[in-house]
């Protein structure tokens, strides 16, 4: 039986790239020549002029070498895929390595076909320009399958309504992915009513199992997903031969463990098909572009900030010249693994020592001990704790690769020793400087609260999230709210 090919994507994308590459280059070469017209001025009378004029034939007849280059590159790194399901940062990743691949695969050709005279300018400017333009196009194609209603997939679910139900119900509430539910198939006997009811919608029940090579036959189905937890090796063998025999793309639910967060992930191990299981985040790529932002961010932190360093190390100093001016603290990182947190020191030299004494003081709930007017706070430590300046030495740390600019705070190792099992999963992520609880109310928050706003940020890890916290962080920090 053969299968329509519907408008999908990675049919119809690379021609809708071509024209976009295409515009981006010859626009990139036109702006790079009125740039020219722009920017008349020498910095230096009687040398070169800093912008020079641009050949403009040879740049554009360079645009037939570069064009395919970045849509092999767009190709290789998966841009075209699961657009519709596909978070956004994740495609901008994508997208920036391809752009990247694409620039050095430039580069190289210019050097190996020893092409001269390439504008610098046009070098920089068109992956910026280009990469820029494809993100908005695939945004563009997305948006526009959704109102054409293009690329829908016929689903067929199996199993029983119990099972089968809540993830009609999410294929319903999600329309955008492309999924239309096109029928049921129950596991035994059809049932009586030919239709099944979810979310108010009237799905049609198209037969019991034995009938599912009949129904892929006679209708235009794409994909069987099988439902439920306790289907038996035969089954599973009947379900998937079925499908492949007609070349129909068969799903089942890989939450047959009843895992409640952990998402699955196949894996190929020199032939070896293993599914494998884990509840943080899994984009390796977004993790490395999170941990060059941590370094890049950090790192100009540091240098833009040295002034209020040399200024509260002094005030610190000037207030008490027998105590240190940093206060290094053990506290569990990533999987548990100790390391010592920096902070500046806003308490007594001794303050551990007296910590025993103010336990029964303890304002916080758990394991965690703070108290809102801690007799141990020095005067210099109040205005900078208030502040946030004594924070500001975590910067090295996440310089370091110990904590990261976002994710949950470092607790001390005698706390994570009293924490329930499920609040250990918070160790699962690099910690950091803020968090939702840092924007949510910080010391107003019970413990317990606490924790479920790490793991829900775990759960919901993106590069935008970070984003969005780092921002909400600002006014939190500026209005004072929750320091103390």
């Amino acid at each position: 039986m053969q299968r329509t090919l519907l408008a999908e994507p990675r049919v119809f994308g690379p021609f809708v790239d071509l024209l976009v590459l295409a515009t981006s280059w010859w626009a990139t070469v036109h702006l790079r020549q009125w740039l020219r017209v722009w920017w008349p001025f020498d910095l230096v009378p009687g040398e070169a002029a800093v912008i020079q004029a641009l050949s403009v034939g040879p740049h554009l007849f360079l645009g037939f070498l570069v064009v395919p280059v970045w849509l092999l590159c767009l190709r290789v790194y998966r841009t075209y895929d699961d657009l519709r399901t596909l978070r956004k940062d994740i495609l901008a990743i994508r997208i920036g390595r391809a752009t990247l691949a694409a620039t050095l695969l430039m580069a190289w050709g210019i050097f190996a076909l020893q092409i001269d005279q390439v504008s610098r300018t046009l070098f920089v400017g068109f992956p910026l320009i280009a990469a820029g333009m494809v993100f908005a196009s695939r945004l563009s194609m997305v948006a526009f399958m959704q109102r054409k209603n293009l690329a829908a997939h016929n689903i067929v679910v199996i199993g029983a309504g119990a099972e089968a139900e809540p993830f009609i119900k999410t294929l319903l509430d999600n329309a955008d992915w492309g999924l239309r539910v096109y029928g049921v198939i129950r596991p035994g006997a059809a049932d009586d009513d030919p239709v099944t009811d979810v979310a108010g919608q009237r799905i049609p029940v198209l037969g019991h199992l034995s009938e599912l090579p009949r129904v892929l036959e006679t209708h235009p189905i794409h994909q069987v997903y099988l439902t439920g937890r306790a289907w038996e090796t035969r089954t599973l063998r009947q379900v998937a031969d079925s499908c492949e025999e007609l070349g129909v793309e068969f799903s089942m639910d890989a939450n047959f463990l009843g895992l409640r967060v952990a998402q699955a992930e196949l894996r190929d191990f020199e032939g070896w098909s293993v599914l494998s299981f884990t509840s943080t985040p899994r984009s390796g790529e977004a993790m490395v572009v999170k941990r060059m932002l941590d370094i890049i961010t950090t790192g100009l932190g540091l240098a833009a900030l040295s002034p209020i360093f040399l200024l509260t190390a002094l005030a610190i100093k000037l207030e008490d010249p027998s105590g240190p001016v940093f206060f290094g603290q053990q506290r569990s990182g990533l999987y548990g693994k100790s390391f010592t947190m920096w902070k500046f020191r806003s308490m007594v030299a001794d303050a551990e020592k007296l910590k025993a004494q103010l336990q029964s003081q303890n304002e916080m709930d758990g394991p965690v001990f703070k108290i809102k007017h801690d007799p141990r706070i020095t005067m210099i430590g109040r205005f900078i704790r208030k502040t946030s300046i004594d924070e500001l030495p975590q910067l090295w740390n996440v310089l370091r690769g110990d904590m990261s600019l976002v994710g949950p705070r470092p607790p001390i190792p005698a706390e994570v020793s009293q924490y329930e099992r499920w609040q250990l999963r918070r160790l699962s992520m690099r910690p950091g400087i803020t968090c939702i609880w840092q924007v949510s109310g910080r010391n107003n928050i019970d413990f317990e609260t606490w924790m479920k706003l790490d793991l829900q940020y775990i759960d919901n890890w993106s590069l935008f999230l970070d984003i969005k916290l780092l921002l909400k962080t600002i006014p939190v920090v500026l209005l004072r709210q929750g320091a103390s």
